[in-house]
């Protein structure tokens, strides 16, 4: 991004960014974690361009409504309602705009791997998809109707827009309207 104005000194980027100086605390037998590791400078930058191209005034900061997308193209995965809770909390403060540092902030605050599941989470996290699908899959075949997909994903909890769901079903649904749930989770979750 060459936008006046929207020029990143890399000595004033975070004060958070730089390595912790210290060895882990030792407190009796027990050793306190380190923190989490910290973008570095040049992923601070990179970071830093993905959120100027969603600045759209020029002003050094992005709407709330752009939080989740923001943080998801800088490579966190929150789901969401963490990212509403956030929405809402600065809505609460009248702030419609946050800066870069607000935005590293929550970044931040999404855990060592920036939202992400580590392989063996995501594993978990497949199995209880797959469990809780198979609850309407009456006749144990891994396939549920892609109608009923489509109702449970467009109605229940974190819902789908319609559009959303046929994106994600398309080229999914068999000649008989059936979906192979568990082909369909396993590839959303490993992508």
């Amino acid at each position: 991004m060459s936008r006046t104005g929207n020029q990143l000194n890399p000595s004033i980027i975070h004060p958070s960014s730089r390595k912790p100086d210290k060895l882990p605390m030792r407190m009796g037998n027990m050793t306190a974690p380190p923190p989490n590791r910290k973008p570095d400078k040049s992923r601070i930058l990179e970071m830093h361009e993905i959120f100027l191209g969603h600045d759209t005034r020029g002003d050094n900061k992005i709407s709330i409504r752009q939080l989740g997308d923001c943080l998801r193209v800088m490579g966190a995965n929150p789901t969401e309602a963490m990212v509403s809770k956030h929405v809402r909390e600065f809505r609460v403060s009248s702030m419609e705009r946050i800066s870069f540092d607000e935005v590293m902030t929550i970044y931040s605050s999404l855990g060592k791997h920036g939202g992400r599941l580590s392989p063996k989470n995501k594993k978990r996290e497949e199995e209880q998809f797959t469990s809780c699908l198979k609850i309407f899959d009456t006749d144990n075949s891994g396939l549920l109707s892609a109608i009923r997909l489509r109702r449970l994903l467009t109605e229940c909890g974190d819902r789908m827009s319609p559009y959303e769901v046929d994106d994600l079903l398309k080229g999914r649904i068999d000649e008989q309207g059936m979906v192979n749930y568990k082909k369909l989770i396993h590839d959303i979750i490993f992508g």
